[in-house]
């Protein structure tokens, strides 16, 4: 079914905007992008790409926070007839005003503004140089900002954010204490903005903030009518919602009837779980509510797919504004892709992809293989690579609370047990010829909280005494490439700890116990990333992909996955002699080679797997997460606030005097523009 309204739509890269009329989309004039009105409902469409060929596209329908059922429900039913006119490749997001995506936000800097009424009643816009009435402006969010019209009272005001008073010819503009340099020059931007376009640039604009003498404070509110600077209260704003768990993702297939039902799926989440003839959901505690279409669903569902996510969110007891985003089979952005363990079909636009991984999106599958074997197998967080880990450094271990400081070699084997914490100072060269450090602090996955508080103490003195360090906190198991080079592929990650009051604990109890001890060879280049990891004494956490060492009383057996590559066959020999030491027989097997002996060490032979390559997952979430950039506020009254920067940021996107976080996957970075 094809719509008049959108028969160029999405035919060359850009922004589309259509309001709900008597149920037909109707296009807004360019001069009206990014304004709405609280009681309408518009379907927006974000056209991306160089050529007809690579068009890719975002459909938002927009819902006013006093719009109607009918509105609603047209705008949801045309975004899927738009959707068919670009044969099913939209993504599509449901936004709801106050709440919409950084995605949706970012087509309209500086800020989305919401008006008041709708096309009932004629769109009550200001009339242009006619000098306003008494009107007051709230504008919400730091980078991502919203401005709404409150009652012209000081009861609508609070300490957390900006308002804009316009008299007559005047703008006030009331910035809250503590705003950082983007939020400023958005919100002057703003105030310019509303002179230009309400006032033909006449208006005198004057900034109230904490610089302001007490004479210009109390005219704001003299002009105001009423109210004071001590008045001000806290912002009542925060829309929050629990979930059963704040970190659990949640996959469901949805059986559709007049009510649903869920059938959970289980983890690992794998793309060939998703039947074309279905509907699941995936329910992520950052991403919001996916709705996923296969293709041969029935299309009267399809097209009514809205009621079905109204439908679960009022299951869960989810408020009305959290995001839904519709997504079809073959059609999947990356934001959805990540929560599973592979997926076939991967697009590099907006993933955190390095040079080196550019051979996985080559046409010949012997090159793109290779480089995803690579890629899979290789150290976590490998964006971060300040030198090739050829300085020198100084290990200090954390536990029980005591610290014990040693300088080492690089070609000696370093020890690190799962029970302790672990300071590591790295010094090194940098590009200006100066020395520069690196503070890691290895965190082991059974360190006590109080070893963990005396690791942060200790590298903040060495943070400051050091002049800039970076400070790098390392989580067991998930340690950096660069973390891994200035070992030169000579780190043991052993149970427990070397202390006589700790014992190495795992699923069957200690070495001392059975003289059994089960290890992890892996990485991908001898003298670079090898590392040995001791893992739980049982069959089931053998992989095809990985060299494992299993130390018994009289004998230890190198088990050489079939998939697993020749430089860790060769390192697994390396650290049974640095770990386990030279006095056993040594015997290397092939997988579906192993002696009985073998297999009764780890109770048995495991049930087969239907994938126990672990690299595959670690390669599908390396290289479909789309980087992330979050703001973090502190306001005026202590609250700490959290906005994601819409996507394809920049380096203009960045206060002077901001915080952020930078998410790129298996990376946290944590930048003070300030210091």
């Amino acid at each position: 079914m094809e719509h008049p309204a959108f028969a160029e739509a999405g035919s060359s890269p850009g922004l589309e905007i259509w309001t709900i009329d008597k149920f037909e989309p109707v296009a807004i004039e360019k001069a009206m992008y990014g304004k709405f009105f609280n009681g309408d409902s518009y379907i927006i469409l974000k056209t991306t790409g160089d050529n007809t060929s690579t068009l890719s596209y975002d459909a938002h329908f927009w819902l006013g926070a006093k719009t109607s059922q009918d509105k609603m429900g047209a705008a949801a039913i045309l975004t899927v007839t738009l959707d068919d006119m670009l044969s099913g490749k939209a993504v599509h997001h449901r936004e709801v005003q106050g709440h919409e995506s950084s995605l949706m936000v970012g087509y309209f800097p500086p800020a989305i503004r919401y008006l008041e009424g709708g096309n009932e009643s004629g769109f009550n816009q200001v009339e242009t140089n006619a000098g306003a009435e008494k009107r007051l402006l709230k504008l919400s969010g730091g980078d991502n900002m919203r401005i709404e019209e409150v009652p012209a009272e000081s009861s609508s005001l609070n300490k957390d954010n900006c308002f804009i008073l316009e008299v007559e010819h005047d703008i006030f503009v009331l910035i809250p204490e503590g705003a950082k340099a983007t939020q400023r020059r958005k919100i002057i931007s703003v105030a310019n903005t509303l002179r230009d376009d309400n006032h033909n640039g006449r208006a005198t604009i004057e900034i109230i903030d904490e610089f302001s003498s007490d004479d210009d404070v109390n005219a704001f509110f003299e002009v105001l009518g009423s109210g004071s600077k001590d008045d001000l209260g806290e912002s009542q704003d925060d829309q929050t919602y629990s979930r059963e768990s704040v970190s659990a993702v949640y996959l469901y297939k949805v059986l559709v009837g007049d009510d649903i039902d869920l059938v959970t799926l289980n983890k690992p989440y794998k793309q060939k779980a998703l039947a074309s003839d279905e509907i699941y959901i995936l329910d992520t505690p950052d991403s919001g509510v996916f709705i996923w279409l296969g293709k041969d669903v029935d299309a009267d569902v399809r097209r009514n797919y809205f009621d079905t996510a109204q439908k679960y969110l009022d299951l869960k007891g989810y408020p009305t504004w959290v995001h839904v985003t519709r997504v079809s089979e073959g059609a999947e952005c990356s934001t959805f892709k990540q929560y599973f363990h592979n997926w076939d079909s991967i697009s590099t636009s907006s993933t955190f992809i390095t040079e080196s991984d550019a051979g996985y999106f080559s046409s010949d599958a012997d090159e793109a293989a290779t480089t995803a074997y690579k890629i899979g197998k290789s150290a976590a967080a490998r964006g971060y690579m300040p030198d090739q880990g050829d300085g020198n450094l100084a290990i200090t271990r954390v536990a029980g609370g005591q610290d014990d400081v040693t300088e080492r070699s690089q070609s000696s084997v370093a020890v690190l047990y799962q029970s302790e914490v672990y300071v590591v100072k790295y010094q090194y060269t940098n590009s200006d010829g100066d020395d520069a450090y690196v503070v890691y602090i290895w965190i082991g996955s059974e360190a006590a909280a109080s070893d963990k508080k005396a690791a942060f103490e200790l590298a903040s003195e060495l943070e400051d005494q050091l002049d800039g360090a970076t400070v790098v906190q390392v989580p067991a198991g998930k340690e950096p490439k660069h973390f891994l080079n200035i070992f030169k592929g000579n780190l043991a990650i052993l149970l427990g700890s070397c202390d006589d009051d700790y014992k190495p604990k795992n699923s069957r109890g200690s070495y001392e116990d059975d003289n059994i001890r089960l290890f992890r060879v892996e990485g991908t280049e001898l003298g670079v990333d090898m590392r040995a990891v001791q893992v739980s004494e049982t069959a089931d956490v053998l992989e095809d992909d990985d060299v494992f060492v299993l130390e018994s009383s009289g004998v230890v057996y190198v088990r050489n996955g079939k998939e697993s590559d020749v430089q860790e066959q060769e390192a697994a020999l390396s650290f049974v002699k640095a770990v386990v030491g030279e006095e056993k027989e040594v015997t290397v097997v092939s997988q579906g080679e192993e002696p009985e002996e073998f297999w009764d060490a780890l109770g048995g032979v495991p049930e087969e797997k239907e994938d126990s390559s672990g690299w595959k997952a670690a390669v599908s979430r390396r290289v479909t997460t789309p980087p992330s950039l979050y703001s973090i506020t502190v306001t005026i009254t202590g609250k700490i606030k959290t906005e994601e920067l819409p996507p394809n940021f920049t380096q203009q996107d960045l206060s002077d005097d901001g915080v952020y976080i930078l998410d790129v996957g298996e990376e946290l970075y944590i930048l003070d523009v300030g210091e």
